[in-house]
Order: structure tokens, then C-alpha cells, then sequence
């Protein structure tokens, strides 16, 4: 080489010199997600050992479903074991972090916020059980597996940083995009914790529906990051378990490995967060709303949910006031198996797995679990059902348990023995005093009688049933109407229209000055969908319907609507009670085939990289309509301790890159403009609602089609659905609605107990605001927990007046880590705290040694 070429040659390094010198450094977390019953082969843990030991700067975020160790502790226990000693040595020094040790990786704004607590205290304390090294700083996920009210029980739980982005695995849905480097992500309650967002300038990927920029630290996002000032761009990619390709390949350099917890210790003084009242409408899931595959498991996970809270509620006033054991070991299974029907897997791909055990068939099985647990929890505080009913004995007893804070006066029923049903019935206090009642055929055919109790708060009361000469409480004979059927009660006047698809034509709320409900010349409770093959929408008020009066006593009617669509036969039960302004629907859909319904059909062009797909667009699928009048300017809507405003015009869209949060979890409330009056809809089970400036309010009930990964998302089956209307005055909180849709998903429940029971009432404790919940109660040892949620406004000092004493009253993390000692007043024979909680606060107490009053008397 010559004196050029060598001094041209010197230019060169020279150059590349300098600019590696002054290149900025960028950071990435990579690592594995999935589980043993997503994605989790036995050769993973040798695989992570080597490929560290292998790697000296690689780093990895372990997103692993904690039961996974149980199956590998014995699959492959000598590497397992190698990769236990890897992290106790090697995990402090920032190569190996546990980032979301819930137990199934839940997507969180699907499932009740109690459930989400005890996905992380029985995940972790899983994770500890075989990891005892194990620490819990860094939140993060690689499904939007996120939800308003996380900040709380995060910070609850120990936490100390959150990732707001799942760059990777978009198919479900991601969160809005905001800020730069850091911010302080502001939970409902106020409760702040710092976070790394999607940044402002991270855009969704252009190549694909499932990823964003991040994903792979390209060049273009880098340097899109630097031009938009930050300073310590971050990106990140939580590998599937099983891929087999060691560390995640990055395109920019410089790019350092890091765990996301020595990330935010390395970057947390250098700039500052900007904060972000992070909302539910921040997060934007995108799945398959109104399939009936993902609405019968959303159904089994709610039923599951509400059925072990309560069961759990009647267990302990089981142990304080029955002197029974506490059924640990039960329960734990129980929440196991529920929290496995969580997991995100089973909502977004339910059809996966094997024949006879896909993701929806081991749902069915994993609720049954939890719901046997529920029901003996039942069995043993009701053995007394099983005495037998003498049919000469005039006079039964009934107890009926309310497990929520408050009192209740409600309709309650009871499924009558065999030597019952033929009797004329009445129901008394225990003073005396009559009820409304009446005997009726429930939609299984069971005779039960239906009355109304007054039940103090956490506890039960105990009536009275007598047997009289006459008074069938039960219409001989169910009454058709051809035209119109008018219903009249103390809240409402309504019209049913048998040639309008039996509809309700006019709903009238009586208790506000006769208001009409509805919009002119528009029909509530229509079903109206597309039906692609036919190119044409169908509505259910096409069709002359049947109408029948099929129940009418003392304390409600029924009403019965037989009608079709498009040739698909359905029913329609409104149970329209006499004391209570909630209206019931229950929805009966008999398939004829497989008709498609929804915005189009792409079965022959479907590709998983076209932004526009039928499946989300909710105006074509089947739904059924609340055209209401004069409200809708507002809509609220509950989430996992959390109430919120929606700020959407409207929740309809057809595209990946333009998905809303238009999730209804228990409830949504629509009200004028001052939240003077309102509507409220409750429905059983999470899906999608309907809000635009066509329709106030809809709810979704079938899209069948293709949904994600170009699945056939057929019907199997009838459809069923239970949702319920009221109106009210005020906005949501002054008309209590979280607490009626508590009552609504925890009924109050009866039965038969033995004559010779000499205690007729019991209440565990009591509360003064109805917007103070419980959100769980059980035993630990002796002691009882309690958990209390906060949906009020007013941070006044709550009082709970307890009809029990303990040894000492503390407030505890979610740890059980102990805050502070409370010191009771006493007044006459009650123990008195008071509690001070923001509005969508939750706060943890344990009474020490729990025991009635009269224990220590």
C-alpha cells in the first residue's frame, strides 16, 4: 500500500473513531414470556444458564407463570437447580429479573381489582417459594396486561417502577403513547409510581398489527428518539419461552443489555418524569368482542369471581359465629384455578390447544373448580337445609345472608323442597310483620318463592315461612298480549309492542316526574346486527313477536318475549320488579347454523397485517339497543377500583391503529350534561359497549366471523346473557351505583334452616357511607383480614362500627406488612374505627384474634 492509500486508510479508522465516541448509548430489555401452559419447554431453564454464561453483557426479564416451576422442578430438576444457584449468585448483580410474577398474567382491566391482588400475592409468594432470593421492583409485561388502579397495588405490593409498553405483543391491544424517558404514572386514588410509557414518538409498526418501534432498538427509532430529546431511549422485547436464539438482536449500537429495575436506578436522577394521569382509556385492548367463545368465558370468570368473594365472606361469618374451620386449603385451590381462567391466553386465544382441551375448554373446568369450592363453602353453612320439612308443620325459618357492607332491602329467593311446592305460602319477620311474596316457576323449572327481606350489613336475618289455606301467589294461567302490554309499578310505566319484535316502545320513569326514557319512534332492548351474507343489517322490531305476562305477584312481573331474526329464533325475560328500580334482561338466542354477522366477511383475504378487521368494528356485530332520551352528554364507567369519564366521542372503530377502550367491566352510567339524571346499564360479564351519536347506549352480543389469526369464530350452542337498566337521579356516586351493582353480582341468598335456632340476627360490622365496599374478607390464623375499596369523594373519616372485638386493629400493606396500630373507641357493646381513604382507595386491615361480643362476656 502506498503513502495515500495508508494515509487514506487512516482517515477512515480515524473517522469511525470519532463517531463511535460520540454515538449516544441506548438501552434494551429483552427476556422471556409465557408459561407452562402457554409456551414453556423443559430444555428452557439450561438454555437461560448457558446462553448467560455464554453472554457476559446479556441481561433478561423473566415473565414466567409461576406454577411453570412447580412442572420444571421435575421435568428437569439438575438444570432447574443450576438456574436456581445462577440467580441467588448472579441475579443481585442486574443479569436475571423477575418482572411480573403474577400467577397467569392477567390483562388487569378484565377481572375484578380483588383478583388482581391475589394474582400477585399468590404468584410471588410461588415465585419466593422456590426463588427465596427473590425481589419484586420493576413491573413489567409483555400483553396490555394493565389496567387504572395498578400504581396502588403495586406500590402496595412493594413495587417501586412500572413499564407502561408491550412492544412485542400488540395483538391484544396496547396503552396510549406519552412523554419521554420517565413518568410518574398517577393511579385513580392519586398514588404515583415511576414508569417507563410508550414514548410520544414510539409509533405502532408499519409492518405488522402486533408490534411498536421499540421492538428492536432499530436505528430510525433511536435516532427518532434522541431528535425528540430523549435522553436514555430504552427498548424492549420479552422473547416467547422456546425461542431458541439466545440474546434479542439489536440494530443500534451502541445498546446496552439491562434489566428494567438497573435501567430506572440508572436513569431515575438523571431526568425528569412528566406526570401522566394514566387512565383505563389508556389502554387499548383489541379483542374479539361478542364472540360467543371469549363471552361464555368472560361469564364463567365473572360467575367464578363473584361466587368465591362471597363464599369466602360466608366462611368467615361461618368461623366467627358457627365456631367452623376455616377452609384454607379450599380456597387457595379455588383462587387457582380462577386465576388460571385469567390468564390472557384463555381471552385472546381460546380456541388453542388440543381437542377437547383448548384454552375455553380448560376455563370450564378451572371455574367448575372454584365454584365447588364455593358451594361446599354453602353446603357447610347451610347443612340445615338438609333437614327434612315436615308437611303438617305449619311454620318453617329461613336465613338469609347478606354478604356486602350495607344493609339490604331486596327481593331474595328460595327454591322450595318437594313437600312445599304444592303449598300456599306467606313470609314474616320474626315480629310478625308480613312481606310481599309470591311463588313462582323459575326458568329451570323449579318452583321457589320470592319475597322481601331486610338483612343488616354483613350478616343475616332469619324469617318466617307459614302455610295458609289459599293465597296462590302464582297466576294460573300466563296471558298473551297481540298488541301493546302496559306494565305499571311504583318506578316505572312501560309498553311492550308485540308488532314492533316486542319491544319497549315507552319507558316512563315515574319517580321523576313522569320522564320518558326513551327517544321518539326508537325501540330499547332491539337486537340489531349485520348479517354479511345477506348484505343487510336486521332488526328485531322487523318481526311480529309473542309477548306473555308469565309471572305477576306481590313482588314482580315477568315478562316473556318470543320473536327472530333473520331466522334465528331468541327470548327475552324482563323482570320487572315492584320495590326495586333495577330492570332485568335475560337474553335466549337459538342459532339457526352459522349466519355471519358482523362488518363484512374477509374469509378469503384475510391477513393478520391488514389494519382494518370486521371483528372490531361493534355497529355491524349483533347488539342490542338503549336508545335513551336526554342522556349520554356523560358517560362513566367502572373499572378495577375505579370509576372514571369516558373523554371518547364515541367508542366505534374499524382498525388496529385506532383502538378504543370501549370495555364495559360491571357497569356503565350515562347522564345529561350536569349529572342531574342518569341511566344506568349493569351486564354479567366483561364484553364491549356501544356509544355514538346514532345510539346512546348498546351493548354487544355476537360477532360471528373471522376474528384474530384468521380464526373462525363460530357459535356453539345457544347464547345467554343477563343485563340490567336503571334510572336514577344525581350522578353515579350519590346514587350508589358500585354499590348496587355489588348488590346485583352478590345476591343475597336463603334457606331452610333448623326450628330450633335461637339466634335470628347477627351482623359482623357495619358502615356509614355506601360508597365504602369490601372488597374481601377472610381468615389468617385467628385473625380476620379485611379489605375495604372507597368509592366516595368525600375523604372524610369513615366510621365502621364492629359488633365483634380483637386483641389489636392494624392497617397493613398488601404484604401483611403492618402500617399502623389503630385504637378503637367502644360504645356499649360495639368496637368503633374509622378509616380515612381517598376517593378509589383500598386499605387492608387485620383484627387480631376475632371474636363475638359475646365470647368475652
Amino acid at each position: 500500500m502506498n503513502s495515500t492509500g495508508r494515509y487514506n486508510l487512516i482517515l477512515v479508522v480515524l473517522f469511525v473513531l470519532i463517531q463511535s465516541g460520540f454515538a449516544q448509548d441506548a438501552w434494551f430489555t429483552d427476556g422471556y414470556h409465557g408459561g407452562v401452559y402457554g409456551h414453556y419447554p423443559h430444555w428452557q431453564a439450561k438454555f437461560m444458564v448457558d446462553k448467560l454464561n455464554q453472554y457476559a453483557d446479556w441481561a433478561i426479564n423473566l415473565e414466567i407463570e409461576p406454577e411453570t416451576w412447580d412442572s420444571v422442578f421435575i421435568s428437569d430438576k439438575k438444570n432447574f437447580i443450576r438456574f436456581q444457584k445462577y440467580y441467588a449468585n448472579e441475579g443481585h448483580k442486574g443479569r436475571i429479573e423477575f418482572v411480573n410474577p403474577s400467577y397467569a398474567q392477567p390483562y388487569c382491566y378484565n377481572i375484578s381489582g380483588e383478583s388482581i391482588i391475589r394474582q400477585f400475592q399468590y404468584g410471588m409468594a410461588k415465585t419466593v417459594k422456590y426463588f427465596p432470593e427473590a425481589t419484586f421492583t420493576t413491573y413489567a409485561c409483555e400483553e396490555p396486561c394493565f389496567t387504572s388502579c395498578l400504581p396502588q397495588i403495586l406500590k402496595g405490593l412493594g413495587y417501586e417502577y412500572a413499564v407502561l409498553r408491550n412492544p412485542n405483543t400488540c395483538w391484544g391491544g396496547y396503552t396510549s403513547s406519552f412523554g419521554k424517558d420517565l413518568v410518574n404514572w398517577i393511579g385513580p386514588d392519586g398514588t404515583e409510581i415511576l414508569a417507563v410509557p410508550r414514548y410520544a414518538c414510539e409509533e405502532l409498526s408499519n409492518e405488522s398489527t402486533w408490534q411498536t418501534d421499540s421492538w428492536t432498538n432499530s436505528n430510525q427509532f433511536i435516532e427518532t428518539c434522541f431528535e425528540n430529546g430523549i435522553q436514555y431511549p430504552v427498548g424492549m422485547c420479552f422473547q416467547d419461552a422456546g425461542w431458541d436464539g439466545g440474546p434479542w438482536g439489536n440494530k443500534y449500537q451502541p445498546t446496552h443489555y439491562t434489566t428494567w429495575t438497573e435501567y430506572f436506578k440508572m436513569v431515575e436522577h438523571k431526568v425528569k418524569p412528566t406526570d401522566w394521569h394514566f387512565t383505563v382509556e389508556d389502554v387499548k385492548p383489541g379483542l374479539v368482542w361478542g364472540a360467543q367463545v371469549l363471552q361464555k368465558i368472560a361469564q364463567q370468570v365473572r360467575t367464578a369471581e363473584n361466587h368465591i368473594v362471597m363464599a369466602e365472606k360466608l366462611a368467615v361469618l361461618d368461623y366467627v359465629y358457627g365456631k367452623k374451620p376455616w377452609l384454607q386449603a379450599d380456597f387457595d385451590e379455588a383462587w387457582r384455578t380462577l386465576m388460571l381462567a385469567q390468564h390472557h391466553d384463555c381471552w385472546i386465544v381460546p380456541y388453542n390447544g388440543k381437542p377437547n382441551d383448548t384454552w375455553a375448554h380448560k376455563v370450564t373446568r378451572w371455574t367448575a373448580t372454584t365454584n365447588r369450592v364455593s358451594e361446599k363453602v354453602k353446603t357447610e353453612l347451610f347443612k340445615q337445609d338438609k333437614v327434612k320439612t315436615d308437611s303438617n308443620s305449619e311454620k318453617l325459618l329461613v336465613r338469609v345472608y347478606n354478604t356486602l357492607a350495607h344493609h339490604q332491602n331486596k327481593m331474595v329467593s328460595l327454591l322450595l323442597n318437594e313437600d312445599l311446592q304444592q303449598s300456599h305460602l306467606e313470609v314474616y319477620t320474626m315480629k310478625g310483620d308480613k312481606l310481599p311474596s309470591q311463588i313462582y316457576t323459575d326458568q329451570e323449572g323449579d318452583r321457589c318463592i320470592a319475597f322481601m327481606a331486610v338483612v343488616p350489613s354483613m350478616g343475616y336475618e332469619t324469617f318466617e315461612i307459614r302455610k295458609v289455606n289459599s293465597g296462590n301467589h302464582q297466576i294460573e294461567k300466563c296471558k298473551e298480549y297481540s298488541g301493546t302490554l302496559k306494565i305499571k309499578t311504583n318506578y316505572y310505566e312501560i309498553e311492550f309492542d308485540a308488532d314492533k319484535g316486542g319491544c319497549i316502545t315507552s319507558l316512563v320513569d315515574k319517580s321523576n316526574n313522569d320522564r320518558q326514557l326513551l327517544l321518539p319512534g326508537r325501540y330499547l332492548n332491539n337486537l340489531k346486527g349485520f348479517f354479511y351474507n345477506e348484505n343487510q343489517f336486521h332488526n328485531g322490531f322487523e318481526s311480529k313477536a309473542k309477548v306473555t305476562v308469565v309471572e305477576d305477584g306481590a313482588v314482580f312481573v315477568k315478562v316473556k318475549v318470543e320473536n327472530e331474526i333473520a331466522g334465528n329464533k331468541y327470548q327475552q325475560f324482563i323482570t320487572i320488579s315492584k320495590y326495586n328500580p333495577i330492570i332485568d334482561f335475560d337474553l335466549h338466542i337459538d342459532w339457526n347454523g352459522q349466519p355471519g354477522i358482523g362488518a363484512y366477511d374477509h374469509s378469503q383475504n384475510y391477513r393478520a397485517e391488514d389494519r382494518r378487521k370486521a371483528f372490531y368494528n361493534d355497529a355491524c356485530k349483533l347488539h342490542v339497543e338503549f336508545p335513551l332520551a336526554k342522556v349520554g352528554k356523560r358517560l362513566f364507567k367502572n373499572a378495577p377500583f375505579d370509576v372514571f369519564e369516558s373523554e371518547l366521542n364515541n367508542t366505534l372503530y374499524s382498525s388496529w391503529d385506532s383502538i378504543k377502550h370501549n370495555v364495559i367491566l360491571n357497569w356503565v352510567d350515562l347522564t345529561d350534561s350536569k349529572s342531574e339524571y342518569g341511566v344506568s346499564l349493569f351486564t354479567d360479564h366483561t364484553t364491549s359497549y356501544l356509544h355514538s351519536d346514532d345510539l346512546s347506549l348498546g351493548l354487544t352480543v355476537n360477532y360471528i366471523g373471522k376474528g384474530l389469526w384468521g380464526r373462525d369464530y363460530g357459535v356453539d350452542g345457544s347464547t345467554r346473557m343477563h343485563y340490567a337498566l336503571m334510572a336514577h337521579h344525581d350522578d353515579w356516586e350519590e346514587a350508589g351505583i358500585e354499590h348496587l351493582s355489588n348488590e346485583w353480582n352478590e345476591p343475597m341468598i336463603a334457606s331452610i334452616i333448623d326450628n330450633k335456632e335461637d339466634v335470628i340476627s347477627e351482623s359482623l360490622f357495619e358502615v356509614d357511607d355506601q360508597n365504602l365496599h369490601v372488597s374481601s374478607m377472610i381468615i389468617d390464623g385467628e385473625d380476620l383480614i379485611i379489605r375495604f375499596f372507597s368509592t366516595s369523594s368525600n375523604n372524610d373519616e369513615k366510621v365502621i362500627k364492629w359488633n365483634c372485638v380483637a386483641d389489636e386493629i392494624e392497617l397493613t400493606d398488601l404484604n401483611n406488612k403492618k402500617q399502623k396500630q389503630l385504637k378503637p373507641e367502644y360504645e356499649k357493646s360495639q368496637m368503633i374505627t374509622y378509616l380515612k381513604l381517598p376517593q378509589f382507595g383500598i386499605q387492608t386491615m387485620r383484627l387480631t384474634n376475632v371474636r363475638t361480643n359475646k365470647n368475652d362476656n
